[in-house]
C-alpha cells in the first residue's frame, strides 16, 4: 500500500512523553463502545505452537513506508529518498520502540539495484550514479538497528511485485518459470546475508500485495482463477524452498503472502499454504483496509464509492465477520496470522471515526492472537526529530489499552 504522506533526538525522556498516550477520560466513551461490539480474548482457546506463540509475542507494529520500499522507473531512479521522506535513521527506530511498538516491518524494494539474469545480483543502483549505497548493506544496517533494540523486524520484496515498470513480480502471470527463478535468486542472496541473523526476531515476508488480474478478474466470475492460484502458490512454495536451503534458515519464521493479501481471497480453498520441511513455522499475511471506501478514498467524488463516516453496528459487524475468516480457516487450525498492513488516509475523514476504527482493528487483532502492523508513511508518527506521535495515533493506542 502506499499512502502519500499529507523533525538529533532531543532525548529518549522527550520522546516518551511525545509518544505517551493521552486523554483517557475523553476516549472513555470509545473503549466502552469498542468492547461492546469486538469478540472477547479467544488466545486461550487457540491451538498452542511455537508459530502461534511467536506471534502473540510481538504485540503491535509499524511500517516504514514510503522509504526503503520506493522505486522509480526506467528512466528515474527513486532511492530510499525520491518519495519523499528522509532518511531511515537508528535515533528514528528507537523512537518507534519508545511509542510503545514491539513489531517494524521494512518493506523493501530491490528491482533498482539488482542486475541480470541469472544471477540478479543485488548490489547499487543498475544507474550507476555513484551515489546510492549498496542495497544489502544498507538494509542490513537497517535492520541490526532494529534488532539491537531488542524488536522484532519483518522483511519483504514490497514494490518488485507492484505496477512500476521496474517491477518484475506480476510478470509471473506470464512467465512463471522465470519469475520463479528470479524469486529463488533474489531470496537466496537475502538469506545467505542475514544467515546468521537471530532466528528469532528477523522475519521474512514472500511477496507484498501479489495477484494475476491478468489471468482472473476477481471481481466476478472464476475463468483462470485456479492457473492465477496455481502460479501464487508456486511462487509462495518457492520462497519457502529458498529460505530452507540456505544455512542459518532452517528454523526462522517465514511470512507467506496471502492472495492479493485479501482476507477473502487468502481464505479460499485454492489458496495453499506451502510445505516445509519444520513444523509450526509458517504465518500467513494479509492486509486489512476495509471498508475501502473509508479507509482508502480520500475523495467525496471517488468514483468507485466513498465515505467520512465509521462506526455503525453494521461495520462492527462486517470487521469481525472478516476476523472469524481468519479464525475458521487458520487461526484455529494453529497457523498463525499477521497484519501486514491497516491503516486509514487522513483526507476528508472524520477523525472520531479514524480513531475508533484504527482501536477496533487493533484490539480485534490481539484478542484473536494476531499482530497488526500499522501502515505509515509519516503522517501517523513523524520523520523528523523529535518524531511527534499524531493526536490520533495516540488516542487510539489509549483506547486499546
Amino acid at each position: 500500500m502506499r499512502f502519500i504522506k499529507i523533525l538529533p533526538v532531543i532525548g529518549i525522556l522527550f520522546l516518551l512523553v511525545m509518544c505517551k498516550p493521552q486523554n483517557k477520560d475523553m476516549n472513555n466513551s470509545k473503549q466502552n463502545e469498542i468492547l461492546n461490539f469486538i469478540p472477547l480474548d479467544i488466545t486461550e482457546s487457540l491451538p498452542v505452537n511455537p508459530a502461534m506463540s511467536f506471534v502473540q509475542k510481538m504485540g503491535t507494529g509499524i511500517n516504514i513506508g514510503n522509504t526503503l520500499d520506493a522505486i522509480g522507473t526506467e528512466t528515474w531512479h527513486s532511492g530510499e529518498n525520491g518519495w519523499g521522506n528522509p532518511s531511515i535513521t537508528r535515533e528514528f527506530i528507537k523512537a518507534l520502540k519508545n511509542c510503545g511498538y514491539k513489531t517494524i516491518r521494512l518493506p523493501v524494494t530491490w528491482a533498482e539495484y539488482m542486475g541480470a539474469a541469472p544471477d540478479y545480483k543485488i548490489g547499487a543502483c543498475v544507474f550507476n550514479c555513484g551515489k546510492c549505497p549498496n542495497r544489502m548493506d544498507r538494509v542490513e544496517e537497517v535492520v541490526k538497528w532494529i534488532l539491537a533494540e531488542d524488536m522484532y523486524c519483518i522483511l519483504n520484496l514490497h514494490h518488485d511485485g507492484g505496477h512500476s515498470d521496474k517491477s518484475w513480480i506480476l510478470d509471473a502471470g506470464k512467465e512463471p518459470d522465470r519469475v520463479a527463478n528470479q524469486l529463488a535468486a533474489v531470496w537466496k542472496q537475502i538469506a545467505q546475508r542475514f544467515s546468521a541473523v537471530s532466528q528469532d526476531k528477523l522475519i521474512f515476508e514472500s511477496m507484498n500485495e501479489v495477484g494475476f488480474d491478468d489471468l482472473w478478474n476477481r471481481w466476478g466470475g472464476t475463468n483462470g482463477k485456479a492457473e492465477a492460484y496455481n502460479i501464487f502458490n508456486m511462487l509462495n512454495q518457492t520462497f519457502v524452498n529458498t529460505i530452507r536451503s540456505a544455512s542459518g534458515n532452517e528454523n526462522r519464521f517465514l511470512l507467506i503472502a496471502g492472495y492479493w493479501t485479501n482476507i477473502e481471497q487468502s481464505c479460499d480453498t485454492l489458496f495453499k499454504m506451502p510445505e516445509d520441511t519444520v513444523k509450526d513455522r509458517l504465518i500467513l499475511s494479509v492486509h486489512y483496509y476495509d471498508p475501502s471506501v473509508f479507509c482508502i478514498a480520500d475523495e467525496k467524488d471517488n468514483n468507485w464509492g466513498f465515505t467520512d463516516k465509521w462506526g455503525e453496528s453494521a461495520d462492527y459487524f462486517n470487521l469481525n465477520r472478516e476476523f472469524n475468516k481468519l479464525k475458521n480457516s487458520y487461526l484455529n487450525y494453529g497457523i498463525p496470522v499477521i497484519i501486514g498492513e491497516y491503516g486509514v488516509t487522513l483526507k476528508n475523514k472524520i477523525e472520531e471515526d479514524r480513531i475508533k476504527w484504527m482501536a477496533a482493528v487493533t484490539k480485534i487483532c490481539l484478542n484473536y492472537g494476531i499482530c497488526p502492523v500499522l501502515w505509515d508513511t509519516g503522517g501517523e508518527i513523524s520523520r523528523h526529530p523529535p518524531y511527534v506521535m499524531r493526536d490520533s495515533l495516540k488516542s487510539f493506542m489509549d483506547i486499546i489499552k
